[in-house]
């Protein structure tokens, strides 16, 4: 039971450790010292840690393959004709003779298309492909965006509890410390806007496929 607690906490701490918060402003917590401790080990990994890249042919491909056409209903026609009458048949019997009836029938067409109509839709669909292409580099832009801000941002946590060490040792000037935590502020703030953009723009792309493969197009997306 020992055994499990220990490894649960140890669970704990490292998930929380990945973010570096700064729990306590106003004391030097065992926390603080154990990042302290690690510092340049942590910042080297911040800023030579191999990122997952995406990859784009294999996305863009992959939606061209599963996407969503839309059928342009505006040349589509339908037509509505009724009639009613009576039977002038020989019956067997003679009760059946003149017998009253009403005719319904709905009519579907959809032209066939000339050259010129071809022609525009294909460049119809590889504008529509280009479209693909755009969201697909806007989106990679915005993730891209995304995880230097949260590199940027856990960096600073770690030079924020640094600077409160330093602060209480008498190294630095509180003026230093308050300075970080305003590029705390604004990396926050500009992480918030990403993520709103972000979710837009993937929302987007899995609009371009078919419902059935949206699950695996959200994978590759990661």
């Amino acid at each position: 039971m020992i055994r499990v607690l220990f490894i649960v906490s140890l669970l704990c701490f490292y998930s929380v450790a990945d973010d570096y918060f700064d729990k306590n402003a106003s004391k030097i917590t065992k926390y603080d010292l154990e990042l302290m401790q690690q510092f340049d080990k942590l910042i080297y990994q911040l800023s030579d840690q191999k990122l997952k890249e995406l990859d784009i042919d294999a996305i863009y491909n992959f939606i061209r393959l599963h996407k969503r056409y839309i059928l342009d209903y505006s040349l589509a026609k339908v037509s509505v004709s009724a009639s009613t009458g009576i039977d002038d048949y020989d019956y067997v019997n003679e009760s059946e003779r003149d017998k009253k009836y009403s005719k319904a029938s709905i009519q579907f067409s959809y032209p066939l298309f000339d050259p010129k109509t071809t022609k525009d839709i294909k460049n119809k669909k590889i504008d529509y492909n280009f479209k693909i292409l755009d969201e697909i580099s806007k989106y990679n832009k915005l993730r891209n965006q995304l995880i230097s801000k949260q590199r940027k941002l856990k960096f600073n946590r770690l030079v924020q509890i640094k600077e409160k060490l330093q602060v209480k040792k008498g190294v630095i000037y509180l003026d230093e410390k308050v300075k970080t935590m305003e590029k705390i502020l604004d990396l926050q703030n500009d992480i918030l806007d990403i993520r709103s953009n972000l979710i837009i723009s993937k929302a987007n792309l899995l609009n371009y496929v078919k419902p059935s493969f949206r699950s695996k197009l959200k994978e590759m997306l990661k």
